[in-house]
C-alpha cells in the first residue's frame, strides 16, 4: 500500500509574537525581582506583534505593499490608519504608547554604548548615605522596561490591532490565532503484481 502526503500551514506571525509577549511578562510578574530582561523582551516583542500585524494587513490593504516594506512601523501604521479612516492621536492612549513604544524599540534594535554621568550638588549632606548609594545610571530604554509600561504597551497595542482588524474587515482568521495546519493523506489500494513461484 502507497500512501502520499501532503500539508499545509499558515503561519500568523503576529500571533506568535504576541504569545511571546505574554510569556515573558507573565515570568516578570513570578519574579519580580532581577525580571528586567524579561520586562525588555516583553516590550521587544510586544512592538514585533505590530510590526507583524502591519505587515500581515498590509499586503491585504495595498496592492503595492512589497514597495512600502521598507517604511519605518510609525509611518506603517499611519498609512494603513489613514487607509482604513482610523483617526489617529498621537497625544492620547493608545497611539501615544506606541509612539513610546517604537522609539523603545528602535533604540534596542539599533543599539549603541553610551557613557552615563550624573552630577548633583547638594548643601547638606548625610555622608553615609551618600557613600552607600548604589543608584545605577540608565539609558532611556533601559528606564522604559518597567511592568506599568510592559502592561500599559500590551493594552494598547491590542486596541489598535482590534480597531485595524475591524476595519479591514478580514473575517479569514481568528485574531491572534496561531494558524492553521491542514494535512491530507492519500492511500493507493493497488496490489503489488501477482506473483507466482514454481517449483
Amino acid at each position: 500500500m502507497k500512501a502520499k502526503i501532503s500539508k499545509e500551514r499558515q503561519v500568523n506571525t503576529y500571533a506568535e509574537m504576541w504569545h511571546a509577549s505574554n510569556v515573558m511578562l507573565g515570568k516578570a510578574k513570578e519574579n519580580p525581582e532581577g525580571s528586567f530582561y524579561q520586562l525588555m523582551a516583553s516590550l521587544i516583542f510586544t512592538a514585533f506583534t505590530l510590526e507583524a500585524y502591519l505587515n500581515h494587513i498590509g499586503q491585504s490593504t495595498f496592492k503595492c505593499w512589497d514597495d512600502l516594506e521598507q517604511l519605518s512601523q510609525k509611518k506603517k501604521l499611519g498609512l494603513i490608519a489613514e487607509k482604513l479612516k482610523i483617526e489617529r492621536d498621537d497625544s492620547k492612549r493608545p497611539f501615544q504608547t506606541i509612539d513610546k513604544l517604537f522609539k523603545f524599540r528602535n533604540d534596542v534594535a539599533h543599539g549603541k554604548s553610551a557613557r552615563l554621568k550624573f552630577e548633583n550638588q547638594i548643601k547638606v549632606v548625610d555622608l553615609d548615605r551618600t557613600l552607600n548609594r548604589q543608584e545605577r545610571l540608565e539609558t532611556p530604554w533601559q528606564k522604559y522596561c518597567c511592568p506599568r509600561n510592559a502592561e500599559r504597551a500590551r493594552e494598547d497595542v491590542k486596541i489598535i490591532i482590534q480597531e485595524l482588524h475591524k476595519a479591514t474587515g478580514l473575517t479569514d482568521h481568528i485574531l491572534f490565532s496561531f494558524g492553521q495546519e491542514v494535512g491530507m493523506t492519500t492511500l493507493s489500494l493497488e496490489e503489488p503484481p501477482y506473483q507466482s513461484n514454481t517449483t
